[in-house]
């Protein structure tokens, strides 16, 4: 899939690399890969690392918050980085910063997994 990239980091944790426009054309895919890895490899940490995110609609919103659940019900976490401002911006807007742990960087995302284990 061209809009995400996953690696494994270790047993309970990965990064989705997520990268275009998020809107309804690719949402869904996204959300079905995510929530199976999520299942399949018995996640409890996910990073979406949204470097490369030029555009996020109402559709993209709804994979973060459903892979949220998700991730909540195994008492887990999901965080995201590295935002570029105009996709930050519409997470202000819509008042969805303060419902996800957002990062600077990838490596301090990860970190913040460490310290919750």
């Amino acid at each position: 899939m061209q809009n995400l990239s996953y690696e494994k980091i270790n047993q309970d944790t990965s990064v989705a690399t997520l990268s275009g426009r998020l809107d309804v054309s690719v949402s869904g895919d996204i959300e079905e890969v995510l929530v199976q890895k999520l299942e399949e490899d018995n996640l409890k940490y996910i990073l979406l690392n949204m470097e490369d995110v030029e555009y996020m609609s109402s559709s993209g919103f709804r994979v973060a918050i459903a892979l949220l659940r998700k991730i909540k019900i195994k008492d887990g976490s999901l965080k995201m980085c590295s935002l570029k401002p105009a996709v930050k911006r519409i997470f202000d807007v819509i008042e969805l910063t303060s419902l996800f742990e957002i990062y600077e960087t990838e490596k301090e995302a990860l970190d913040a997994f460490s310290n919750e284990k």
